[in-house]
């Protein structure tokens, strides 16, 4: 995968306006620091979601709607929505594409919904992470990963 980076001739920021350095990166690191789009997958522990009484359920989505909003308004957010059941995995075994239900480890936390930002740096995709509501609720546990995005030439920034 990390061959396609030396592809990319330009990258865009829509939500700055911005126009990034030149690629070809000269390292992984250097596309990191450039790379604006930001993939959150938000996961947590079914059991504990389904748990929670419906006063403090109505209270984080209401949090979280609210969390929305502002990147929306801020122009930082692109894409949110929540998975409606968990994944199909599909592996290769013995050279046969064979499906499975999901998630594809075996865990109690699975990821239940996304959403994508376009910001400067990986500073802001950090402190946007840090803010999201659903992580600071009560002992409702889970956690949020952050993927970079990489595009193929980085028009769509």
């Amino acid at each position: 995968m990390w061959p396609a980076i030396r592809s990319l001739s330009t990258c865009y920021n829509s939500a700055s306006g911005k126009t990034l350095p030149s690629c070809p990166f000269p390292d992984i690191l250097t596309f990191m620091e450039a790379c604006v789009k930001y993939l959150m997958l938000i996961y947590g522990n079914e059991e504990i979601w389904n748990s929670l009484p419906d006063d403090e359920l109505t209270a984080l989505i209401g949090q979280v709607d609210a969390f929305n909003e502002t990147l929306r308004a801020s122009g930082e957010l692109v894409d949110v929505q929540g998975l409606v059941s968990r994944p199909r995995s599909v592996r290769i075994v013995a050279d046969t594409p064979v499906v499975t239900d999901g998630p594809y480890l075996e865990a109690k936390e699975y990821v239940g919904s996304y959403f994508v930002v376009d910001v400067d740096d990986e500073q802001r995709a950090l402190e946007i992470a840090r803010a999201y509501p659903g992580i600071r609720f009560g002992a409702v546990g889970g956690g949020i990963e952050i993927w970079p995005l990489m595009t193929g030439d980085g028009a769509d920034r």
